[in-house]
Formats: C-alpha cells, sequence, structure tokens
C-alpha cells in the first residue's frame, strides 16, 4: 500500500505580539523621556516581560503528520513528545468550521466545552471524535488540501468509517 501523507506546520505570524511591544516601547519613552520619570527598573522590568512575552510567541508552533495509520501533532512548548491517535481508534473525523472564542475559549491548546483544541489561528480544523468519547480539534490553515489527503487516506482502506 502507497503511504499518503500530510503535512502542516503553523507558527503565530500576527502582528499583534508585535503592538504590544510597540506600545510598551511608546509608553515607556513616554513615561521616562517626556515625564522624566527616573527609576529605571520598571523599565528595564517591563522591556524584559515584553522581550519573554514575544519570544515565547516566536516559539509557538503546531505541527500535524497525518498518514495511512495515524494522525500525530504537536503544539511546541506545551507538547514535547508527538501525540499519536491511530485510525483504529477514531470513530470518525472532519474538517469544520468552528467559533474559537465561543467553542474553546480561544486559541491554542484548549480544554474546553467542545472538547480539546490544538490551534494557532484561523476557525478551520480536524475534528476527531475517538472511540473512547473524547473529542480533539486540530487547527488547520489549508483545509482544502487536508481534506483531499483524507479522502485518499479512506480511498486507500486506512479509514474505516
Amino acid at each position: 500500500m502507497r503511504t499518503i501523507e500530510y503535512t502542516e506546520v503553523q507558527r503565530v505570524d500576527s502582528i499583534w505580539p508585535l503592538a504590544i511591544l510597540t506600545i510598551t516601547l511608546v509608553f515607556n519613552w513616554f513615561l521616562y523621556f517626556v515625564q522624566g520619570y527616573q527609576d529605571m527598573d520598571l523599565f528595564y522590568g517591563s522591556m524584559f516581560s515584553i522581550a519573554i512575552i514575544c519570544t515565547f510567541f516566536a516559539l509557538v508552533r503546531l505541527d500535524t503528520k497525518i498518514n495511512n495509520e495515524s494522525v500525530r501533532y504537536k503544539l511546541f512548548p506545551f507538547h514535547w513528545k508527538w501525540r499519536n491517535i491511530n485510525w483504529r481508534d477514531i470513530e470518525k473525523s472532519e474538517i469544520r468550521t468552528y467559533k474559537p472564542l465561543k467553542e474553546y475559549g480561544g486559541w491554542g491548546l484548549q480544554f474546553g466545552k467542545s472538547g480539546n483544541a490544538c490551534t494557532i489561528k484561523g476557525n478551520e480544523g480536524l475534528q476527531i471524535y475517538i472511540k473512547n468519547g473524547k473529542k480533539i480539534l486540530i487547527g488547520t490553515n489549508n483545509a482544502t488540501a487536508l481534506e483531499e489527503v483524507l479522502a485518499k487516506i479512506k480511498n486507500s482502506g486506512a479509514i474505516k468509517f
């Protein structure tokens, strides 16, 4: 049987971490150079904190690998090892549009009333219903390509639902 594979890597590439940094820089510039505030501890503390936050957002990524045997995903730095779900353990799966804030409380590694979610951005993902009753949503930026690969895997006989 020919191996069918799908790989996707998502990163935080939105502008808002940079916007937070810019707002902090402007605030600090105003406070220290316009108002003449003398205590530099606040300046260094806020700049260090923002640098840590921006570094964190630069490191966050969602890796997804899907093949004939399983669905694998890893949301770094929350997951250091791959999470693996075999097709034989999956009751059904579908590509769906979801509401990140309403269903899961936002993006990232979320635990909500709709199950667990690993998302970076957007509102489309692979919804997986596991035979043990758990639900996992894995975000995607390329729902069309993912749907095509899932159809190929299903046609190959690897998916039995």
